[in-house]
């Protein structure tokens, strides 16, 4: 007998096995490449994706802006545009297929949305934007008159998908941007002219429940937090039964990197309206959203911590005595300073427990850094005393 026959493995549990007893996989039999925007073996949408409103959700690192990626290079791939609003700079590879451009607007530029939509019509390519070099406000007053000049386009029957990177910040729920009817509109307005969006954001609880009541189509990655299930708990309940919802919610608290539960009643009605996967269709171009490389520099030559050196050390202030005495002679009085006074000689220091500084390795803390401490002590005591001085006479 085998352990694993009773279900002992290493590691949680897949993203599969969360939904229990009575759900059943979706079958990855072959797919037609040339008529789907493919996500996975199992992931799979129609052309007609391009005009709907989807929503991409997960935690920072879940995979939310891989799959979009994923989504735009599938458009790319089958001949179909679209347009990315990208303010953290997170697609800029993307440029580097053939058919897809980018624009890297500045503080001191604008961009004439005429002459924007003008090329989209007369090509057949699709557009980055990179806002990261823009302010919050000046990013929410460009996509407003995007969306609204989209609108005002006819750009024929070829569709258009705009993608909306971190669109918390431009159509949330607390607060009315710039930007957030002309959103709003977008999501309501564009399907019936070949419109579609996707709102991207890792707290779904921060984004309007309006703009997000549109979404036909829900992608969500790993999230934990109580707010944003809440908010996904509620925009899923229309329509959809309880026992679902919290196989849902359930699936997508243990989803692991890439994973996601894929939420879409209009094309996934066979499967009862969930599919569960890994977004793993081969990338084309190197995925530029990710975390930097943060190293430690412990061990090396400016290491704060490399070694100890508990000697008790000492230092020579008897200049200091000197120079209170001195000054003490101002006044023509006959108190002498007390012995405790004048046990000013030396000063003796020793390493506690806490200190994190190398002797050898730290040059302030060599010669003439302790001397200009030392005096530094000194002279503010000096100070104390002669004020005490002072007001002792007074009185």
């Amino acid at each position: 007998m085998r352990d694993d026959d009773w279900g002992l493995q290493v590691g949680k549990l897949s993203l599969e096995d969360t939904f229990g007893e009575g759900w059943t996989p979706p079958s990855s039999s072959a797919t037609d490449e040339s008529t789907n925007v493919i996500l996975s073996n199992n992931i799979k949408f129609p052309l007609e994706l391009i005009y709907q409103v989807i929503f991409i959700g997960g935690k920072r690192g879940s995979g939310k802006s891989y799959s979009a990626a994923v989504i735009m290079e599938e458009l790319n791939r089958l001949g179909l545009q679209f347009v990315c609003i990208d303010p953290l700079d997170a697609h800029g590879h993307l440029s580097e297929l053939h058919g897809v451009e980018a624009i890297n607007p500045s503080r001191q530029e604008t961009i004439n949305m005429k002459k924007l939509l003008d090329k989209l019509k007369n090509s057949n390519s699709s557009l980055v934007i990179n806002m990261s070099g823009l302010s919050l406000d000046l990013q929410q007053k460009l996509i407003a008159e995007y969306c609204e000049a989209l609108l005002e386009a006819e750009l024929g029957d070829r569709g258009l998908m705009t993608i909306l990177e971190e669109c918390q910040d431009f159509v949330p729920q607390l607060g009315r941007p710039s930007s957030f009817a002309s959103i709003v509109r977008l999501c309501k307005l564009g399907r019936a002219k070949g419109y579609g969006v996707a709102l991207i954001s890792q707290r779904p609880a921060a984004v309007s429940k309006e703009a997000l009541s549109q979404a036909s189509i829900y992608m969500i990655h790993n999230v934990i937090n109580t707010k944003d299930l809440d908010a996904l708990k509620e925009q899923l309940s229309f329509g959809t039964d309880k026992e679902t919802i919290q196989k849902i919610l359930s699936g997508i608290t243990y989803a692991g990197a890439g994973e996601m539960v894929c939420y879409a009643p209009e094309f996934f009605k066979e499967e009862g309206y969930v599919i569960v996967g890994k977004v793993d269709r081969p990338r084309r171009t190197e995925h530029k959203g990710k975390n930097i490389d943060v190293q430690a520099s412990i061990g090396g030559p400016t290491s704060f911590a490399t070694s100890r050196d508990t000697t008790p050390k000492k230092f020579d202030l008897s200049n200091i005595r000197d120079t209170l005495e001195s000054e003490d002679d101002r006044f023509n009085d006959d108190e002498d300073i007390s012995e405790e006074e004048t046990q000013l000689e030396t000063y003796e220091w020793v390493p506690q427990d806490n200190d994190l500084l190398d002797s050898e390795t730290t040059p302030s803390r060599q010669g003439g850094g302790w001397v200009s401490a030392a005096s530094a002590i000194g002279l503010i005591s000096m100070g104390v005393y002669f004020v005490t001085r002072g007001l002792a006479r007074k009185e």
